[in-house]
């Protein structure tokens, strides 16, 4: 069953119920009123015939209206309002024992003959002494429950006023009127299922209308379409499924980007790859053809492009075991001022030979700190030999470190020519290689383009950070901060 439909029979299920128990309640409650309503009526007009046989008392005497019990007129049969008249039995089946017109069900009928209206004022209704002698009325049918009002005459209980009470509701309220209000809930229950099921499918249909989009996008996402995109949608309140929307086309975004990266890489690879094998096939070929002797500085050649051929394969090992999280690290207490002084005589005669001056600037740093000096070395000999390759002569070259937080700070900035801001954020993707106005040596001094993203995955298997950015110097700045300790 499709989501559309489950949802729409979840809603429509939820009002049915919800209409259901609405109209259980009514009719309960317009059953149980009722009977509330007669019972009421039931105790006032006892509270009435007690004040009347009170009256009669007062002014006949008990022995006077025990020989002539006419002299008890009940309420209603005096000219006052009559009480409310019992319903007639149901269609179809004959009252029980004196039930509708004449009295409750039991009660003796009256005798033939006798007033109507004078019958229906007296019925149920009976006046007895203390003891429990009948004075007036029609003894009630034993075992039936009999409602009692005392009768007090100057602080003295002098008879006992009771009355047969009615039937509950269902038995004296007209049968047609509760069917007929049964049958209009039991409509209105029915239209409002009927405008539910329309609303419920309608609106199914609209709240689903974005997951459907959203499961054909990710459909298509599955089949390699990475364009794809879904529509925003420009409302003033935004829920759920329009953040799903924007994850998606993120997730659209990033994956177009990575497919992008990989056939670049794909491409750039094999580029890398073919400029020394296309070398050392022709210097074999030349050995081989006769056109160049075999000697020490052709043997010399060859082992360049093999060692060059080397290291890139070395560095793409590093940069799968990084994308594995898999790279080796041994830290080991070292004299972070020692190692970068020792870096910068190192490297400094290269530099002065390229028309570069290197400033070092150490402010003090911590004694020790836990790095694996071997990879940190190589991060710093990328950096600065990257510097040598990119920056014009005459320049300049700063070596920074300061104590920054829990760790060290480096910085190194080279003057011009700088990077365009807008390459910044790539500068560390493995094979990029900014603007060629930065590219002082040849292509086959340039380097494979796989440096500073070895740098950042040494960095960050450190639990370090690197970036880039303008250089005051005029090019560009490498910052990388690294903690004292490994975390």
């Amino acid at each position: 069953m499709r989501l559309t439909h489950q949802l729409a029979l979840t809603l429509l299920a939820t009002t049915l119920l919800a209409v259901a128990a609405m109209g259980g309640f009514m009719a309960f409650h317009l059953q149980q009123g009722f009977s509330d309503y007669l019972a009421t009526q039931d105790r006032q007009r006892l509270t009435a015939f007690a004040g009347a046989a009170r009256a009669a008392i007062e002014r006949h005497g008990l022995e006077g209206l025990r020989q002539q019990p006419e002299h008890l007129r009940p309420p209603g049969q005096d000219g006052s309002e009559p009480p409310p008249e019992a319903g007639p039995p149901p269609r179809g089946r004959p009252p029980r024992g004196g039930e509708g017109r004449y009295g409750p069900p039991g009660e003796p009928p009256p005798p033939p003959g006798a007033d109507p209206e004078r019958e229906r004022a007296r019925r149920g209704l009976t006046l007895h002494t203390p003891d429990g002698e009948l004075l007036w009325g029609r003894s009630p049918p034993p075992g039936r429950r009999q409602l009692e009002e005392p009768v007090v005459l100057n602080g003295q209980t002098v008879a006992l006023a009771r009355l047969l009470p009615r039937p509950e509701a269902p038995e004296v309220l007209d049968q047609r009127f509760l069917r007929r209000q049964l049958l209009g809930i039991l409509a209105v229950g029915l239209l409002v299922a009927a405008v539910a099921a329309a609303l419920a499918w309608r609106l199914a249909g609209r709240w689903l209308r974005p997951l459907a989009e959203v499961q054909g996008a990710s459909h298509r996402l599955a089949q390699g379409d990475f364009a794809v995109r879904l529509p925003r949608r420009n409302a003033p309140t935004r829920n759920e499924f329009d953040a799903l929307v924007d994850d998606v086309n993120h997730l659209a975004e990033a994956l177009q980007g990575l497919e992008a990266s990989r056939r670049r890489w794909l491409a750039e690879l094999s580029h890398e790859l073919r400029t020394p094998l296309t070398v050392l096939r022709g210097e074999l070929d030349a050995v081989r053809d006769g056109v160049r002797p075999l000697n020490s500085a052709r043997l010399e050649s060859l082992s360049t492009e093999v060692n060059r051929l080397r290291r890139l394969a070395d560095d793409f090992h590093h940069l799968a075991l990084a994308d594995l999280q898999a790279l080796p690290c041994e830290p080991t207490p070292l004299d972070p001022s020692a190692l970068l002084q020792q870096l910068a005589e190192r490297h400094r005669p290269a530099l002065e030979a390229a028309g570069l001056q290197l400033e070092l600037a150490l402010q003090p740093l911590p004694s020790r700190v836990h790095w694996d000096s071997e990879r940190i070395v190589q991060v710093l000999d990328n950096l600065l030999a990257n510097a040598r390759a990119y920056t014009d002569a005459p320049g300049q070259l700063r070596l920074a470190a300061a104590h920054e937080g829990a760790g060290v700070r480096i910085t190194l900035d080279d003057s011009p020519p700088g990077v365009p801001p807008a390459l910044l954020p790539r500068l560390f993707d493995p094979l990029f290689r900014a603007d060629p106005a930065r590219q002082r040596g040849s292509a086959k001094d340039s380097g494979s383009g796989l440096g500073l993203s070895i740098a950042r995955a040494w960095v960050q298997r450190h639990g370090g950070q690197i970036d880039a950015g303008p250089s005051p110097l005029g090019g560009l700045r490498v910052s990388l901060w690294l903690p004292e300790r490994q975390p």
